[in-house]
């Protein structure tokens, strides 16, 4: 969508419903929505954000330089926005607006459109543990649903979150400052991550915590115990049973030090976006390219899992998004036959989250899905459903 486009949208509502749509934000983001189309996802997030920050009426009622820095402020410490994203955005309206102000907006230089509105693709909005489900939502509030006995689902006072991970029985939050929240079991120090800092991600498996910083090093927390300390310029963890894969900017891979001999074949890797580690299938890799190959080779039932931009662990299988927004599950039954399934209308999804035999997907309209690949699971647990009444979920999601 282009700079003209946005300005025909916001003449059209000017002409249809005046000048004074802008002060009603709500109203002002429906309309929005409904001109602007389901596809321009960030755009229509950052557009929200900054009706909802009092952007326009800043505008009109301000001295406009003191505005435009208020607006920033308040985008990036409400909404945890990045200084890029908050100033694209602000920049953005304060030029397309300037025909519906009452005094002249300077005409600022727009950054690129393509900005990223959290700091990482690392950032989860959804987060499975073993017994229980947990959501970040746009405005940096956490959801969580499922057993509590360690107090893993106790969120309700945490702000300003753009990212969670799960373990088994604990939950991390990460702030929008780089610091770190927990909360749940903490018998092997998994939680112990109060004094974090600059942190870019986070992730938990089973009684483990690992904190990925922003210059590419990480840190682990937990029973396992496990040495990072040969971390660099690693922008994504992917665990493994007997430890953790790094993928390094450069899409190669480090390992984290131990005795796991036979995935010593992944330090050969190059063009890594991804590495998931099944109890049945083994290490799958996915490549930039949208490939994925089995222990660095590629079955030909992989044939059927092409042109994929994520993917991840169900237990008993695992599930890839492709790039025209689908996604397709393999999941192996007791007999280790093989089946491979379309979810059934998933479309436009952006998001995959699995893990524990559940499988969350986000859409394009930041509603979530979800789907068991274990009948059992769902009787002894209880219900999905759940997470249809959480939305709007976190701006962005990878596994």
């Amino acid at each position: 969508m282009t700079n003209e486009d946005f300005t025909n949208i916001l003449q059209k509502m000017v002409d249809e419903h005046g000048e004074s749509i802008f002060s009603n934000s709500q109203k002002t983001y429906a309309i929005l929505l409904d001109l602007i189309g389901q596809e321009e996802t960030k755009q229509r997030l950052l557009i929200r954000h900054f009706i909802e920050a009092g952007g326009y009426s800043f505008l009109q009622k301000a001295n406009t330089d003191v505005a435009i820095n208020t607006i920033i402020t308040k985008l990036q410490n409400e909404f945890s926005l990045e200084i890029t994203a908050a100033t694209w955005v602000t920049s953005l309206f304060c030029n397309l607006l300037q025909p519906f102000a009452n005094k002249n907006v300077p005409n600022i230089l727009l950054p690129k459109l393509e900005v990223d509105i959290v700091a990482s693709d690392n950032l989860s909005a959804v987060a499975i543990g073993k017994r229980h489900t947990v959501a970040v939502l746009v405005d940096g509030t956490v959801l969580a649903e499922g057993a509590n006995n360690f107090l893993q689902c106790d969120v309700e006072s945490w702000r300003k979150i753009i990212a969670v991970a799960a373990g088994d029985d604990h939950t991390i939050g990460l702030k929008s400052n780089g610091q770190v929240i927990a909360t749940g079991k903490n018998d092997s120090d998994q939680c112990a991550v109060a004094n974090l800092e600059n942190v870019a991600a986070v992730y938990a498996f089973a009684d483990d915590t690992i904190c990925l910083h922003n210059d590419g090093t990480a840190v682990a927390f937990g029973k396992s115990k496990l040495d990072l300390s040969h971390f660099e310029q690693v922008k994504k963890i992917c665990w493994h049973p007997e430890g953790v894969y790094g993928i390094k900017q450069d899409g190669t891979v480090v390992m984290s030090a131990g005795g796991w001999e036979e995935e010593q074949w992944a330090k050969d890797l190059t063009d890594v976006s991804q590495i998931i580690s099944t109890y049945i299938n083994g290490s799958i890799v996915l490549t930039n390219s949208g490939k994925i190959y089995k222990m660095g080779e590629q079955p030909s039932y992989f044939a059927q899992l092409q042109d994929i931009s994520a993917i991840t662990d169900t237990t008993d299988g695992f599930a890839v998004l492709r790039k025209d927004g689908s996604v397709r599950i393999l999941n192996y039954m007791r007999d280790k036959q093989r089946i491979i399934t379309d979810a059934d209308n998933w479309q436009n999804i952006t998001a995959i989250f699995g893990k524990y035999k559940r499988l969350i997907a986000l859409n394009a309209d930041q509603k979530l899905l979800a789907t068991c690949t274990d009948s059992d699971w769902l009787r002894r647990n209880g219900s999905l459903d759940f997470v249809k009444k959480w939305h709007p979920v976190g701006i962005k999601g990878r596994t």
